[in-house]
């Protein structure tokens, strides 16, 4: 994978290791420690970055206005956007992964792998999954209420990556008749807008699908109904340094006030004494 520079925790205040202490890429990434899933659902973790002022997301104007890219600046190749990229490669490492279908229709070529298609290779990720029994891809987990996924898409087209979506009875409907299952999507259906059916659902993945870990990179629909469901554990969130005018963007969405809500900061790390940015691990439910 090449090297990157190395996020250090100077606050770390998890110290479970189910994965052992060995980090999966020693030279660039720390070991990070998470507690054991729960007796009936996984322990479930997003991965956010916010703006300084605390801004995620708007509403899209067009193709171009795309938030993140915005958030994180405009710089790929500075040491803290490289940083931010490897954490979350990092982060899909330890079990499987989860996203709105929104989100999936903006980043049409997204496919939440530790290696993305068309990245340098990442053995040492692999090796780290395979090596703790996991499946080599990560399970890709989907929320859709209405269906109407795209099935040409390459979340769907690759190799090994198995897909779960998860839905209401009119999206299954939908999904069954355009052919998902023929994809070898597997569909999970309840009341995904009301709480205990979000709650039914994840449960059906720890039991059914062997879930244990579940890496979801948002949308912010999404996380905020599982946060109201009371299934978000924990969030992991790059602050970068971009200040975000928010008066030239609709339907702004901002991150978690975690103080306000009785967050405990588990984790806070950055990649030198000079950087700006933090790097945050805020945790909802103790276990």
């Amino acid at each position: 994978m090449g090297a990157a520079p190395r996020i250090h925790w100077h606050l770390q205040r998890e110290t479970r290791f189910p994965f052992g202490r060995r980090s999966a890429v020693a030279e660039w990434a720390e070991p990070i420690g998470f507690p054991p899933p729960w007796d009936t659902r996984p322990w479930i973790y997003a991965n956010m970055v916010a703006s300084v002022n605390g801004v995620v997301s708007w509403t899209r104007s067009s193709e171009d206005d795309d938030p993140v890219r915005a958030v994180l600046g405009d710089d790929g190749a500075r040491p803290e956007r490289i940083a931010d990229r490897q954490h979350m490669r990092h982060l899909r490492c330890f079990g499987d992964v989860g996203i709105g279908a929104q989100t999936l229709r903006e980043q049409p070529s997204l496919v939440q792998t530790p290696q993305e298609p068309g990245e340098p290779p990442a053995p040492e990720l692999y090796r780290f999954r395979t090596a703790h029994g996991l499946p080599y891809q990560p399970r890709h987990v989907i929320y859709s209420l209405y269906g109407c996924l795209d099935l040409d898409l390459p979340v769907f087209n690759t190799p090994g990556v198995e897909v779960v979506a998860l839905t209401t009875r009119i999206g299954e409907a939908q999904l069954r008749s355009c052919g998902a299952e023929k994809k070898g999507v597997d569909l999970i259906a309840d009341d995904l807008e009301r709480p205990e059916g979000l709650v039914r659902a994840h449960e059906r993945l720890f039991a059914d699908r062997g879930v244990r870990y579940l890496d979801c990179e948002g949308g912010g629909t999404v996380l905020r109904a599982l946060h109201g469901a009371r299934l978000l554990d924990e969030v992991f969130v790059t602050v970068t340094d971009v200040v975000i005018d928010e008066s030239l963007h609709a339907g702004v969405d901002k991150i978690f006030d975690f103080k306000a809500e009785g967050a405990a900061l588990v984790a806070e790390g950055r990649i030198g004494e000079a950087s700006p940015w933090r790097f945050r691990r805020w945790r909802f439910n103790q276990r």
